[in-house]
């Protein structure tokens, strides 16, 4: 069975290339919520929490390092063959990372877009 791994690199690259690639993707959806949070020009603020996308951030950072801390250090302590053993980590691992963060922008984003609809 094909996984996902990153055998193209080198075995040095595989934890750097994992902790940037979950904190890119942490990073991505902050900045989507603070692009998709911005008010129009014409209109105010449209009823949008200013304080929101800050939180967000907040909780994506947070998040980021309990992933972190929990799931991708503890790669580091790896020798050679452990590092085989549990190549599909080093995608995985970011991908989950970076997935909750993405869920939480958009279900916030939905959260506000709801509020917006229902003041009218």
């Amino acid at each position: 069975m094909d996984s996902l791994t990153l055998t193209f690199l080198p075995l040095a690259l595989w934890w750097p290339v994992a902790t940037g690639l979950s904190l890119l993707l942490v990073l991505s959806a902050v900045l989507w919520m603070f692009l998709q949070n911005r008010a129009p020009r014409q209109q105010a603020s449209a009823g949008r929490p200013a304080w929101l996308p800050w939180a967000f951030a907040l909780f994506a950072l947070v998040w980021w390092g309990f992933g972190f801390a929990f799931a991708l250090w503890p790669l580091t302590e790896l020798d050679e063959l452990g590092q085989w053993a549990r190549a599909s980590s080093y995608v995985l691992v970011p991908l989950w990372i970076g997935g909750v963060a993405w869920v939480g922008a958009l279900l916030v984003q939905r959260l506000l877009r709801s509020m917006a609809a229902m003041r009218g």
